[in-house]
């Protein structure tokens, strides 16, 4: 009789073993996934910034010095280019250090840094980015006496990209940061028990 309880309490023992390493491999899982797509969208965002430059840089050669505003806009435009994609890789470099194979204080410690970067990624952006873009329009709108559906089509692009920033902090960034934060640290009490 007790070696049948021994056997059953070494099964039982073992079962939950398994379900703890179940449990483990899906969180790594989901974190990883959210992980995957912050890359992503950072790739993307560098790439973004990458390829528009050449835009800017034709647009500032056929249209530049006619209209003062029009100048500092292309320009501004560039010197945000150049500096933010910097930032985009560095801000990859820091996921990329994140490894579940290692210690998973140091990927807590990654993954708040990034968290950090991004919410003053987004400060610097709503606060600053987003209404001197939108004033250096204006005035290259108002220097230029553009027409009616030049204004609409200006109106349109800044909702566009103002909802966009909104959409991508918000739902992307905000809920997988969230997402990867509380994997790590189910992970973390599973691997302390």
């Amino acid at each position: 009789m007790k070696e049948a309880w021994a056997a059953l309490d070494n099964r039982l023992k073992k079962n939950e073993e398994l379900n703890e390493n179940i449990i483990l491999e899906m969180m790594k899982s989901k974190a990883g996934k959210s992980i995957s797509k912050l890359m992503n969208w950072d790739i993307f965002g560098a790439s973004v910034l990458l390829l528009i430059v050449p835009f800017f840089v034709f647009a500032f050669d056929k249209f530049g010095g006619k209209f003062i505003m029009w100048d500092i806009l292309i320009i501004s435009s560039v010197i945000y280019c150049i500096i933010f994609f910097p930032w985009y890789l560095y801000k990859i470099y820091g996921l990329m250090k994140i490894d579940f194979s290692k210690n998973i204080h140091d990927n807590i410690y990654y993954m708040n840094r990034y968290n950090i970067q991004i919410k003053r990624e987004r400060n610097l952006t709503y606060y600053i980015v987003m209404p001197v873009l939108g004033v250096i329009g204006i005035l290259t709108y108002g220097t230029m006496k553009a027409t009616l559906p030049l204004w609409i089509f200006l109106i349109c692009v800044y909702i566009l990209g103002t909802s966009l920033s909104f959409w991508s902090y918000k739902r992307l960034y905000d809920k997988n940061i969230e997402t990867i934060l509380k994997s790590m640290e189910e992970i973390r009490e599973l691997k302390e028990e």
